[in-house]
């Protein structure tokens, strides 16, 4: 190893007579470019240090003398800058790099606008300290160390700079930050020890005290700061971690909290309204003892002021946007592409238990309708992707919690409560009037769209899940509601819509409703079907209708309805390919033997005739429990 390179540079010419700081920095510029550590036989120059050293070539400055301003400014990483004494205003200003060590005290504006490096007071500093400071999230956080006590408006606007005030042999050791520290932080922290005058701004800071990260953090760099003021022997006297206390920034979305919405109403009532009829009740005298409280604000049920809305996925992938579960194609990808199939398999199943049935055969596939990679080339094919989950094995659910959640309906809906409850630990019971878990999609939906060993597969591992309890065929009346109040934490009514919906026009007798024609059509008894059907309803539901009726014999299917049909996709596309046609508006008149009158007099021949606008759900005797503390409610 080479021998360090030594340079001393003086602050006066040979006659004694002091150098201007522009003709000293160009000295001091020229021996750095030899020297690996200078020694500054300063006589008051200012900005010493400025842009010097680099971290490929480190350099050293030892200033013996007296200083000007703005030591250590616009400071280089690679660069040491060592003030054997005092230090006048702007220490550190626009550092971005150095370590500035100051082993006596600093005056005003230290560290002002400073994004990176250190500054290391011995002493103490006056005003304006760590004001406007910025960070780079690329870099370390700014660093400021001060030995005793800081002055007035510390803090200001500071931006991410740690500051630590050790508080000893402060020169204010009654207040060691001074008057009104932190006003408008928005960002970093200041580790303190000692007195204060409690002014800090509360709208940008908050008193804590140091976490274990925070107080490791603390104790991590202590040393190193108390060997380069030459002071190490303070290590356990500034080691007493109940003498430390921390004022962190308010985050933004702290301050949007404490900034939102109106003011308090009790707040109101007390500062405006009493005030404004002289500081009583104006209710006073017409009832005298009334209880005059406020109520507190609706935050329930219709009448309720503020409702949620959830902006959390607004910014994300389009694929990811519209799903309705909000499943995370772009990470499902990336493990794929990484050979991390099981990983990828076991992410999309905490988020459905129905990735091949759902997912990969009847949903709309809203993502890859809205791929981003459309305008490439064409979508990702997220069916396929959903149907390579069917034979994968559940993933692992959390410890249990010793919570017990009651699920009334054993549909889509019940289950994926189910599903999610137990993954997270909690003991789940599905209670199904039925014969059967799936609801809506193993009785109605055709096994043309959705394999029957694939639904079968998944329903299999669905029961895999060991917190997961399943009643089959179990009416559920007022007394058995009141049983799942007291035996459980919470009840989930998640009973489908399975009363159909009916108009009551003239033969109204007449008609099937869709979902006792498509239950029908799955079981070992379908209902007969005439040659000719009409099926009033043109969505994918009555879509659904229509393959059936030519499944079971049909040869002239019509879907009639009184707007533009809202069927779409896979379902409408079906139909079509059978032959079915769609009309509309069509409004109807009656139902006869012959077939469907319109409100034009039209007839439209038919045998059977069915209706498909929807149905609602049956809540009795749930409605009971509606809207009480135990009972959440979900609807297939």
């Amino acid at each position: 190893m080479s021998e360090q390179k030594i340079i001393t540079v003086s602050g006066k010419d040979a006659k004694g007579l002091r150098l201007t700081s522009k003709i000293f920095e160009e000295e001091v510029r020229g021996a750095a470019a030899d020297a690996d550590e200078l020694i500054l036989e300063s006589f008051g120059q200012h900005n010493i240090g400025l842009r010097l050293g680099n971290v490929e070539r480190p350099l050293t400055l030892r200033i013996t003398g007296p200083v000007g301003q703005r030591v250590g400014c616009m400071g280089m990483a690679g660069s040491t800058i060592i003030c054997e004494g005092s230090a006048s205003d702007d220490v550190g200003y626009l550092n971005i790099g150095a370590d500035v060590i100051v082993k006596g005290d600093a005056t005003n504006g230290i560290c002002s606008a400073m994004a990176g490096g250190r500054v290391m007071i011995g002493g103490s500093i006056g005003a304006r300290g760590l004001t406007m400071t910025k960070w780079n999230p690329v870099y370390e956080k700014p660093e400021m160390w001060v030995m005793g006590s800081v002055g007035d408006t510390f803090a200001e606007f500071n931006c991410g700079g740690i500051a630590v005030v050790c508080g000893h042999e402060a020169k204010n050791p009654d207040n060691v930050l001074g008057y009104r520290p932190c006003v408008g932080m928005v960002g970093g922290q200041v580790y303190f020890r000692g007195k204060t005058d409690d002014s800090y701004s509360r709208k940008n800071a908050k008193l804590t005290k140091p976490s274990d990260e925070e107080w490791q953090w603390l104790m991590d760099r202590l040393p190193g700061y108390l060997e380069a003021i030459g002071r190490p022997e303070l290590l356990e006297t500034l080691s007493k971690r109940e003498e430390w206390n921390l004022l962190t920034a308010v985050t933004a979305q702290e301050r949007a909290l404490m900034f939102s919405g109106p003011m308090p109403m009790s707040e109101f009532a007390a500062r405006v309204w009493n005030n404004g009829f002289g500081g009583g009740d104006p209710l006073r005298d017409l009832a005298p003892g009334l209880d005059r409280s406020v109520i507190g604000v609706v935050e329930t049920g219709n009448m309720r002021r503020r409702s949620p809305y959830w902006v959390n996925r607004d910014s994300a992938a389009p694929c990811t946007y519209y799903c309705p579960m909000h499943i995370p194609t772009i990470d499902r990808l990336r493990m794929i592409r990484e050979g991390k199939n099981d990983e990828a398999y076991e992410m999309l199943l905490r988020y459905t238990p129905f990735p091949a049935s759902v997912c990969g055969t009847i949903c709309p596939n809203l993502c890859i309708q809205n791929c981003s990679r459309k305008k490439v080339d064409h979508s990702i094919d997220v069916a396929v992707l959903g149907q390579a989950v069917h034979n994968v094995d559940p993933p692992k659910c959390k410890p249990a919690t010793g919570h017990k959640v009651a699920i009334i309906g054993g549909g889509p809906a019940g289950m994926g409560a189910a599903w999610h409850l137990a993954l997270a630990g909690i003991e789940a019971h599905i209670f199904e009037r039925g014969g059967e878990l799936g609801g809506k999609l193993a009785q109605t939906i055709p096994w043309e769209r959705m394999t029957k060993a694939v639904w079968q597969m998944e329903v299999e591992r669905f029961l895999k899940n060991e917190l997961i309890t399943v009643s089959l065929g179990v009416e559920m009346t007022t007394e058995k509601m009141e049983e799942l109040k007291e035996a459980y934490d919470y009840v989930i009514v998640a009973v489908g819509t399975h009363q159909p919906k009916t108009i009551p026009f003239t033969g109204h007798e007449r008609v099937v409703p869709a979902l006792d024609y498509l239950k029908a059509a799955k079981s070992d008894s379908p209902m007969k079907t005439g040659k000719q059907v009409v099926v009033i309803g043109a969505g994918n539901v009555g879509c659904d209708v229509a393959a059936e009726c030519y499944r079971l014999g049909a040869q002239e299917v019509t879907l009639v309805d009184i707007q533009k049909p809202l069927a779409f996709g896979k379902e409408r596309d079906a139909a079509e390919a059978l032959g079915a046609t769609f009309k509309w508006p069509v409004m109807t008149k009656e139902v006869t033997e012959e077939g469907l009158v319109t409100d034009k007099d039209e007839l439209i021949p038919a045998q059977t005739v069915i209706i498909s606008i929807g149905d609602v759900p049956n809540l009795l005797p749930a409605r009971e429990r509606r809207g009480s503390q135990y009972c959440w409610w979900f609807l297939d």
